[in-house]
Protein backbone atom coordinates (compact mmCIF):
# COMPACT_ATOMS: atom_id res chain seq x y z
CA UNK A 1 0.00 0.00 0.00
CA UNK A 2 1.06 4.05 -0.09
CA UNK A 3 2.77 4.76 2.52
CA UNK A 4 3.21 8.76 2.23
CA UNK A 5 0.80 11.40 3.34
CA UNK A 6 -2.47 11.55 1.42
CA UNK A 7 -4.39 14.68 1.92
CA UNK A 8 -6.87 17.33 0.16
CA UNK A 9 -4.81 19.91 -0.57
CA UNK A 10 -7.59 22.74 -2.09
CA UNK A 11 -4.72 25.31 -3.03
CA UNK A 12 -3.02 22.47 -4.73
CA UNK A 13 -5.83 21.07 -6.75
CA UNK A 14 -8.99 22.43 -6.16
CA UNK A 15 -12.85 21.27 -6.22
CA UNK A 16 -13.54 23.42 -9.33
CA UNK A 17 -10.94 22.08 -11.19
CA UNK A 18 -12.48 18.95 -10.37
CA UNK A 19 -15.56 19.87 -11.39
CA UNK A 20 -14.33 21.21 -14.90
CA UNK A 21 -12.83 17.76 -15.59
CA UNK A 22 -16.15 16.39 -14.85
CA UNK A 23 -18.26 18.92 -16.94
CA UNK A 24 -16.24 18.23 -19.82
CA UNK A 25 -16.83 14.37 -19.70
CA UNK A 26 -20.54 15.32 -19.31
CA UNK A 27 -20.37 17.50 -22.49
CA UNK A 28 -18.72 14.85 -24.11
CA UNK A 29 -21.39 12.19 -23.08
CA UNK A 30 -24.08 14.33 -24.09
CA UNK A 31 -22.36 14.61 -27.67
CA UNK A 32 -22.39 10.77 -28.08
CA UNK A 33 -25.95 9.71 -26.63
CA UNK A 34 -24.66 8.28 -23.66
CA UNK A 35 -25.61 7.79 -20.33
CA UNK A 36 -22.97 7.64 -17.76
CA UNK A 37 -18.94 6.80 -17.97
CA UNK A 38 -17.54 4.33 -15.90
CA UNK A 39 -13.72 3.43 -14.61
CA UNK A 40 -11.89 1.27 -12.59
CA UNK A 41 -9.22 1.90 -10.65
CA UNK A 42 -6.53 -0.06 -8.17
CA UNK A 43 -2.75 0.70 -6.98
CA UNK A 44 -1.09 0.27 -10.12
CA UNK A 45 -4.14 1.74 -12.37
CA UNK A 46 -5.71 4.83 -9.81
CA UNK A 47 -4.74 7.96 -13.05
CA UNK A 48 -8.19 8.39 -14.35
CA UNK A 49 -10.23 8.29 -11.00
CA UNK A 50 -8.02 10.64 -10.02
CA UNK A 51 -8.13 12.82 -13.18
CA UNK A 52 -11.53 13.19 -12.43
CA UNK A 53 -12.22 13.02 -8.50
CA UNK A 54 -8.62 14.52 -7.10
CA UNK A 55 -8.45 11.29 -4.80
CA UNK A 56 -5.87 8.31 -5.07
CA UNK A 57 -7.25 5.03 -3.52
CA UNK A 58 -4.46 2.47 -2.39
CA UNK A 59 -4.92 -0.52 -2.51
CA UNK A 60 -8.03 -1.54 -2.58
CA UNK A 61 -10.03 -1.61 -6.26
CA UNK A 62 -12.98 0.66 -6.85
CA UNK A 63 -14.99 2.12 -9.37
CA UNK A 64 -16.03 5.57 -10.71
CA UNK A 65 -19.17 6.14 -12.24
CA UNK A 66 -20.23 9.72 -13.77
CA UNK A 67 -23.62 10.35 -15.12
CA UNK A 68 -24.79 12.75 -17.99
CA UNK A 69 -26.43 14.55 -15.41
CA UNK A 70 -25.28 16.89 -12.62
CA UNK A 71 -25.52 14.06 -10.11
CA UNK A 72 -22.69 13.64 -8.31
CA UNK A 73 -20.31 11.52 -9.11
CA UNK A 74 -20.17 7.71 -7.22
CA UNK A 75 -17.29 6.21 -5.79
CA UNK A 76 -17.76 2.72 -4.60
CA UNK A 77 -15.01 0.65 -3.55
CA UNK A 78 -14.70 -2.73 -1.84
CA UNK A 79 -12.79 -1.03 1.39
CA UNK A 80 -14.98 -1.33 4.38
CA UNK A 81 -17.08 1.78 5.96
CA UNK A 82 -13.91 1.74 8.91
CA UNK A 83 -11.95 3.79 6.73
CA UNK A 84 -15.28 5.77 5.69
CA UNK A 85 -14.50 8.72 7.41
CA UNK A 86 -10.88 9.45 5.76
CA UNK A 87 -12.38 8.49 2.23
CA UNK A 88 -14.20 11.28 2.65
CA UNK A 89 -11.24 13.36 4.39
CA UNK A 90 -9.64 12.65 1.23
CA UNK A 91 -12.17 12.58 -1.89
CA UNK A 92 -15.11 15.54 -1.01
CA UNK A 93 -15.40 15.57 -4.89
CA UNK A 94 -18.35 12.68 -5.38
CA UNK A 95 -20.58 10.49 -3.48
CA UNK A 96 -18.78 7.23 -1.53
CA UNK A 97 -20.44 3.51 -0.95
CA UNK A 98 -18.70 0.68 0.31
CA UNK A 99 -19.52 -2.76 -0.94
CA UNK A 100 -17.83 -6.58 -1.24
CA UNK A 101 -18.77 -6.04 -4.61
CA UNK A 102 -18.88 -3.16 -6.19
CA UNK A 103 -19.57 -4.37 -10.28
CA UNK A 104 -23.31 -5.15 -8.39
CA UNK A 105 -23.34 -2.23 -6.36
CA UNK A 106 -22.96 -0.23 -9.73
CA UNK A 107 -25.51 -2.45 -11.42
CA UNK A 108 -27.90 -1.23 -9.24
CA UNK A 109 -27.66 2.33 -9.41
CA UNK A 110 -27.59 2.00 -13.43
CA UNK A 111 -31.04 0.39 -12.68
CA UNK A 112 -31.85 3.00 -10.42
CA UNK A 113 -31.19 5.76 -12.52
CA UNK A 114 -32.29 4.31 -16.39
CA UNK A 115 -29.02 4.26 -17.55
CA UNK A 116 -28.41 2.31 -20.68
CA UNK A 117 -25.35 2.99 -22.52
CA UNK A 118 -22.60 2.52 -20.57
CA UNK A 119 -18.78 3.95 -21.47
CA UNK A 120 -16.61 1.74 -19.62
CA UNK A 121 -12.69 2.99 -19.65
CA UNK A 122 -10.35 0.05 -20.67
CA UNK A 123 -13.28 -2.09 -20.62
CA UNK A 124 -10.95 -5.34 -22.05
CA UNK A 125 -8.37 -4.57 -19.23
CA UNK A 126 -11.47 -4.58 -16.42
CA UNK A 127 -11.31 -7.50 -14.10
CA UNK A 128 -13.72 -10.30 -15.20
CA UNK A 129 -15.61 -10.70 -12.32
CA UNK A 130 -16.19 -6.54 -11.96
CA UNK A 131 -17.32 -7.02 -15.69
CA UNK A 132 -19.86 -9.76 -15.33
CA UNK A 133 -21.50 -7.82 -12.19
CA UNK A 134 -22.19 -4.68 -14.65
CA UNK A 135 -23.14 -7.48 -17.08
CA UNK A 136 -26.06 -8.84 -14.54
CA UNK A 137 -27.63 -5.24 -15.05
CA UNK A 138 -30.63 -5.53 -16.60
CA UNK A 139 -30.69 -3.44 -20.23
CA UNK A 140 -27.31 -2.19 -20.20
CA UNK A 141 -25.10 -1.74 -22.75
CA UNK A 142 -21.45 -1.53 -22.60
CA UNK A 143 -19.67 0.37 -24.48
CA UNK A 144 -15.61 1.29 -25.06
CA UNK A 145 -14.92 4.72 -23.94
CA UNK A 146 -10.99 5.17 -24.34
CA UNK A 147 -11.63 7.40 -27.36
CA UNK A 148 -13.65 9.53 -25.41
CA UNK A 149 -11.65 10.00 -22.22
CA UNK A 150 -8.50 9.97 -24.22
CA UNK A 151 -9.66 13.09 -25.78
CA UNK A 152 -10.54 14.99 -22.23
CA UNK A 153 -7.61 13.69 -20.92
CA UNK A 154 -5.43 14.68 -23.31
CA UNK A 155 -6.07 18.66 -22.75
CA UNK A 156 -3.06 20.02 -20.70
CA UNK A 157 -4.42 21.91 -17.02
CA UNK A 158 -2.20 24.27 -15.52
CA UNK A 159 -3.10 22.58 -11.81
CA UNK A 160 -1.70 18.84 -13.26
CA UNK A 161 1.57 20.44 -14.51
CA UNK A 162 2.57 22.48 -11.49
CA UNK A 163 1.68 19.30 -9.84
CA UNK A 164 4.11 17.33 -12.11
CA UNK A 165 6.81 20.51 -11.57
CA UNK A 166 6.38 20.04 -8.20
CA UNK A 167 6.96 16.14 -8.55
CA UNK A 168 10.20 16.99 -10.28
CA UNK A 169 11.30 19.45 -7.98
CA UNK A 170 11.21 16.91 -5.12
CA UNK A 171 13.64 14.45 -6.67
CA UNK A 172 15.91 16.74 -8.20
CA UNK A 173 16.46 17.91 -4.61
CA UNK A 174 16.95 14.56 -3.31
CA UNK A 175 19.64 14.22 -5.83
CA UNK A 176 21.36 17.04 -5.11
CA UNK A 177 21.61 16.08 -1.18
CA UNK A 178 23.28 12.73 -1.98
CA UNK A 179 26.69 12.43 -0.64
CA UNK A 180 29.92 11.97 -2.83
CA UNK A 181 30.48 8.92 -0.95
CA UNK A 182 28.86 6.36 -2.98
CA UNK A 183 29.97 3.09 -2.71
CA UNK A 184 26.81 0.72 -3.28
CA UNK A 185 23.83 0.90 -4.73
CA UNK A 186 21.90 1.18 -0.68
CA UNK A 187 24.12 4.32 -0.65
CA UNK A 188 21.92 5.57 -3.21
CA UNK A 189 18.55 4.38 -2.77
CA UNK A 190 18.09 4.96 0.76
CA UNK A 191 19.14 8.82 1.00
CA UNK A 192 16.63 9.48 -2.13
CA UNK A 193 13.80 7.65 -0.61
CA UNK A 194 14.36 9.42 2.81
CA UNK A 195 14.62 12.83 0.76
CA UNK A 196 11.74 12.15 -1.44
CA UNK A 197 9.14 11.33 1.64
CA UNK A 198 10.39 13.73 3.52
CA UNK A 199 9.16 16.65 1.39
CA UNK A 200 6.04 15.28 1.43
CA UNK A 201 5.63 12.35 -1.80
CA UNK A 202 2.95 9.88 -1.42
CA UNK A 203 5.20 7.38 -3.30
CA UNK A 204 8.18 6.47 -4.77
CA UNK A 205 10.05 4.20 -6.84
CA UNK A 206 14.01 3.94 -7.16
CA UNK A 207 15.88 2.32 -10.10
CA UNK A 208 19.52 2.45 -10.48
CA UNK A 209 21.82 1.05 -13.43
CA UNK A 210 25.02 0.48 -11.43
CA UNK A 211 27.57 0.38 -14.36
CA UNK A 212 26.47 2.20 -17.49
CA UNK A 213 29.62 0.82 -19.01
CA UNK A 214 28.37 -2.72 -19.15
CA UNK A 215 24.44 -2.15 -18.81
CA UNK A 216 21.97 0.77 -18.89
CA UNK A 217 18.89 -0.97 -18.30
CA UNK A 218 17.74 0.57 -14.68
CA UNK A 219 16.33 -2.08 -12.79
CA UNK A 220 16.14 -2.78 -8.63
CA UNK A 221 18.75 -4.35 -7.28
CA UNK A 222 20.25 -5.61 -3.84
CA UNK A 223 21.93 -2.59 -1.41
CA UNK A 224 24.96 -4.19 -1.41
CA UNK A 225 25.65 -4.28 -5.14
CA UNK A 226 28.59 -2.21 -5.98
CA UNK A 227 28.67 0.81 -7.91
CA UNK A 228 30.91 1.23 -11.09
CA UNK A 229 32.66 4.31 -11.78
CA UNK A 230 29.49 5.49 -13.20
CA UNK A 231 26.40 4.73 -12.62
CA UNK A 232 22.63 6.37 -12.97
CA UNK A 233 19.62 6.24 -11.14
CA UNK A 234 16.14 6.80 -11.65
CA UNK A 235 13.35 7.85 -9.28
CA UNK A 236 9.56 7.55 -10.46
CA UNK A 237 7.86 9.63 -7.65
CA UNK A 238 3.66 10.70 -7.03
CA UNK A 239 3.07 14.14 -5.41
CA UNK A 240 -0.52 14.76 -5.23
CA UNK A 241 -1.77 11.59 -7.36
CA UNK A 242 0.47 13.23 -10.43
CA UNK A 243 3.68 11.12 -11.18
CA UNK A 244 6.84 12.36 -12.63
CA UNK A 245 10.32 10.35 -13.58
CA UNK A 246 13.97 12.25 -12.99
CA UNK A 247 16.82 10.11 -14.21
CA UNK A 248 20.46 11.41 -13.62
CA UNK A 249 24.18 9.70 -14.58
CA UNK A 250 26.52 10.12 -12.07
CA UNK A 251 30.43 9.38 -11.29
CA UNK A 252 31.79 8.80 -8.07
CA UNK A 253 33.06 11.56 -5.72
CA UNK A 254 31.38 13.60 -8.38
CA UNK A 255 28.35 16.08 -7.87
CA UNK A 256 26.03 14.65 -10.79
CA UNK A 257 25.18 18.00 -11.74
CA UNK A 258 28.78 18.42 -13.58
CA UNK A 259 28.13 15.69 -15.53
CA UNK A 260 27.84 16.98 -19.15
CA UNK A 261 24.06 15.12 -19.62
CA UNK A 262 23.00 16.69 -16.88
CA UNK A 263 23.00 20.22 -18.71
CA UNK A 264 20.16 18.39 -20.96
CA UNK A 265 17.47 19.92 -18.31
CA UNK A 266 17.19 23.12 -20.52
CA UNK A 267 16.99 21.67 -23.55
CA UNK A 268 14.50 18.53 -22.54
CA UNK A 269 12.66 21.47 -21.00
CA UNK A 270 12.06 23.79 -23.78
CA UNK A 271 11.02 20.65 -26.42
CA UNK A 272 7.38 20.84 -27.33
CA UNK A 273 5.73 17.59 -27.17
CA UNK A 274 2.60 18.69 -29.26
CA UNK A 275 5.10 18.62 -32.12
CA UNK A 276 7.14 16.10 -33.21
CA UNK A 277 10.15 15.24 -30.63
CA UNK A 278 13.08 13.63 -32.74
CA UNK A 279 13.84 16.91 -35.36
CA UNK A 280 13.60 19.03 -32.32
CA UNK A 281 16.39 17.14 -30.32
CA UNK A 282 18.54 17.01 -33.30
CA UNK A 283 18.23 21.05 -33.77
CA UNK A 284 18.42 21.43 -30.03
CA UNK A 285 21.89 18.81 -29.84
CA UNK A 286 23.47 20.48 -33.00
CA UNK A 287 26.86 21.44 -31.42
CA UNK A 288 26.62 20.20 -28.45
CA UNK A 289 29.26 16.65 -27.17
CA UNK A 290 25.87 14.68 -26.87
CA UNK A 291 24.71 12.30 -28.88
CA UNK A 292 21.01 9.96 -28.82
CA UNK A 293 21.05 6.72 -29.85
CA UNK A 294 17.40 6.13 -27.92
CA UNK A 295 15.19 8.19 -26.38
CA UNK A 296 10.98 7.68 -25.09
CA UNK A 297 8.43 9.81 -24.13
CA UNK A 298 5.29 8.60 -21.12
CA UNK A 299 2.39 10.20 -20.32
CA UNK A 300 -0.36 10.07 -18.41
CA UNK A 301 -3.08 7.25 -20.65
CA UNK A 302 -6.18 5.80 -19.57
CA UNK A 303 -5.97 4.36 -15.78
CA UNK A 304 -1.91 4.32 -16.10
CA UNK A 305 -0.13 7.13 -14.80
CA UNK A 306 2.40 6.86 -17.33
CA UNK A 307 2.77 4.78 -20.44
CA UNK A 308 4.64 5.20 -23.08
CA UNK A 309 3.47 6.92 -25.95
CA UNK A 310 6.29 7.29 -28.33
CA UNK A 311 10.14 6.64 -28.64
CA UNK A 312 12.90 7.49 -31.56
CA UNK A 313 11.76 4.49 -34.08
CA UNK A 314 7.96 4.85 -33.25
CA UNK A 315 6.03 8.02 -33.88
CA UNK A 316 3.44 9.61 -30.65
CA UNK A 317 0.18 7.61 -30.59
CA UNK A 318 -1.34 9.33 -28.02
CA UNK A 319 -1.31 12.69 -27.25
CA UNK A 320 -0.78 13.47 -23.19
CA UNK A 321 -1.45 16.97 -21.30
CA UNK A 322 2.52 16.49 -20.16
CA UNK A 323 5.13 13.93 -20.40
CA UNK A 324 8.75 12.24 -19.32
CA UNK A 325 11.52 12.56 -22.05
CA UNK A 326 14.34 9.47 -21.03
CA UNK A 327 17.30 10.17 -23.37
CA UNK A 328 20.05 7.35 -23.54
CA UNK A 329 23.23 8.45 -25.23
CA UNK A 330 26.77 9.28 -24.99
CA UNK A 331 28.50 12.51 -23.56
CA UNK A 332 32.16 13.05 -23.21
CA UNK A 333 32.36 10.77 -19.52
CA UNK A 334 30.82 7.88 -21.84
CA UNK A 335 27.17 6.45 -21.34
CA UNK A 336 24.35 8.45 -19.82
CA UNK A 337 21.21 8.19 -19.21
CA UNK A 338 18.48 10.97 -18.47
CA UNK A 339 15.10 12.08 -18.29
CA UNK A 340 12.88 15.02 -17.19
CA UNK A 341 9.40 16.51 -17.86
CA UNK A 342 8.20 17.89 -21.09
CA UNK A 343 4.94 19.96 -21.81
CA UNK A 344 2.69 20.82 -24.51
CA UNK A 345 4.18 24.55 -26.02
CA UNK A 346 0.48 25.91 -25.64
CA UNK A 347 0.53 24.81 -21.68
CA UNK A 348 4.05 26.35 -21.02
CA UNK A 349 2.99 29.91 -22.73
CA UNK A 350 -0.52 30.06 -20.37
CA UNK A 351 1.75 28.94 -17.59
CA UNK A 352 4.08 31.39 -18.01
CA UNK A 353 1.49 34.77 -18.73
CA UNK A 354 -0.14 33.46 -15.27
Amino acid sequence: MRRGLMKWREDELSTDAIAARVANLRAALIGRGLDAFLCYTTLVRPAAVHFLTGFTPYWSDGLLMVGRDDSRPVFVTALSKRVGKWLHGVNPTCEIMHAPRPGLKIGEILAQRGIRRLAVLELDMMPGALVEDLKAADDVELIPGDDLFAAIRARPASSEIRLARRAQAIAQNAFEQLSLRLQTVGDVVGPLERSVRGQGAEECYIAVAPDLESASGLARHHHATPLAERFAARISVAYNGVWSRFTRTMRKGVPYSEEASAHLGDIVSSLDISRAVSGQLAALLEGTPVSIDFWSLEGPVGTRPLAQVATKDRPVEAAIPYGVLTLAGYDPGGRFLFSGLVIPGTAREALEAA
